[in-house]
């Protein structure tokens, strides 16, 4: 292990920046203590879909939050104006700030920045909406409509909520727009444009007809055997497709001289990304993995780190069969087949959520330092990867952790990785 400290304590610590609050809202737990309790217990929250019946779909599995009540935290006039989308994100950025103990009426509005990540937005209520125009005209469609669609709707409820009159954006890139969201608000910090960034995603894709749209894709698993859960089981040889999820994640990131003026509790540290386009598909990786390998090393590069000084990889790990062969191929490929370390899909806990897992893996990363465990591959029995790397398999581990990639890809071929290490 390399001298870790050495290597980030010559920045500027105004540049440096922390994550100091969590907000998960995700089908395994919501908030920080019922998400990592639920991490803990090692139990997926997939299972057969309910939101909606779906009759002429292959697919036939989902991961929905149950029993989400906005009302404990925003009033009824308040979220009657949002979707769904928006309303987990909002109740994800409450959660997050009450955990970072921030009183953002005490800081400076202009210093505050939003940076939000969704791949789809509010269709499942556009497509909600546009059954009730064609079932009963134009004047039954919500006055609210316009401003739930469109692709920043979601940051502008957040910064108008939350008074933040800094930067604020969407980030709108597939499956990876979480991370991308996340290495936004490092960007912010280190060019010194924010001391606060509230960022993360959030997606809510769980309507018949964006179901139906990746079931004709044959993207999604047609898994038809019980446990439903083990209809996710990345890096599994029975791997058949992704099961969709919906959630939201929302993470306080500060500069680290902020954080320290007010002894905030720092979870990890923010120190590389990386961002790149495959332009080689819309939905298949490069089979070689070469672009997914430059990913992984351009975030390295960024956090000035070496591939063994690396804990722990949070994989992409999507639960289709071309894909985690690839991710596993450009592992094995930068930090060595017998060297790489420990790896897990922690899809098999929480469902695809499309936009917002990056997001959600990004807290799981940041858990994983804070607590010195890592999580598992769930439903893992072999795989017909001829890779051999540690995949965790079904039950978590206690370990030294100091650095943690998260990788994230998404359609269109975005390849999207974050670097968080604990702080010194």
């Amino acid at each position: 292990m390399s001298n870790l400290k050495f290597k980030i304590l010559n920045l500027d610590p105004h540049r440096r920046a922390v994550i100091t609050g969590l907000g998960p809202v995700t089908p395994i737990g919501i908030g920080k203590s019922a998400f990592w309790s639920g991490l803990l217990a090692e139990k997926s929250a997939i299972s057969r879909l309910t939101r909606f019946e779906s009759p002429h779909t292959k697919a036939r599995h989902a991961a929905e939050i149950r029993d989400f009540d906005p009302s404990l935290w925003f009033a009824p006039h308040q979220t009657k104006r949002w979707d769904r989308c928006t309303t987990l994100a909002m109740v994800a950025a409450q959660l997050a700030i009450e955990d970072s103990g921030l009183d953002l009426s005490k800081t400076n509005p202009t210093r505050t920045a939003i940076s939000f990540g969704s791949a789809l937005g509010g269709i499942a209520d556009a497509e909600h909406q546009h059954h009730l125009f064609l079932e009963n005209g134009p004047k039954s469609v919500s006055r609210a409509l316009a401003l739930q669609i469109y692709g920043g709707s979601t940051h502008g409820n957040l910064s108008i909520h939350f008074n933040t009159q800094g930067p604020a954006t969407t980030h709108s890139n597939s499956c990876a727009s979480g991370n991308v969201a996340i290495a936004d608000a490092l960007r912010l910090i280190r060019q010194g444009a924010a001391d606060i960034v509230i960022a993360g995603a959030s997606e809510s894709p769980l309507s018949p007809l964006t179901y139906a749209a990746f079931d004709q894709i044959h993207t999604m698993s047609r898994w038809q055997g019980d446990p439903p859960a083990h209809a996710c089981r990345p890096f599994d040889t029975q791997r058949d497709g992704f099961v969709m999820g919906e959630g939201a994640a929302i993470i306080i990131v500060e500069s680290l001289s902020h954080a320290r003026a007010r002894n905030a509790r720092i979870y990890a540290e923010l120190t590389g990304s990386s961002l790149i386009c495959e332009a080689h598909h819309m939905t298949i990786p490069k089979p070689d993995g070469t672009p997914l390998r430059r990913a992984m090393q351009l975030a390295l590069d960024d956090a000035r780190l070496n591939p063994g000084d690396m804990s722990y990889i949070n994989a992409h790990a999507s639960s289709t069969p071309q894909n985690d062969l690839n991710e596993a191929t450009a592992i094995a490929t930068l930090f060595g087949e017998k060297s790489a370390p420990p790896v897990s899909g922690t899809k098999a806990y929480t469902g695809h959520s499309l936009g917002a897992i990056g997001a959600v893996e990004a807290l799981i990363c940041a858990l994983a330092i804070e607590n010195q465990w890592l999580p598992p591959t769930l439903h893992f029995e072999s795989t017909d990867c001829p890779i051999t790397l540690d995949y965790l398999p079904n039950h978590g581990r206690e370990t030294k952790v100091t650095a943690v990639l998260n990788n994230s890809f998404g359609f269109g071929g975005i390849d999207s990785c974050l670097i968080l290490q604990k702080t010194t």
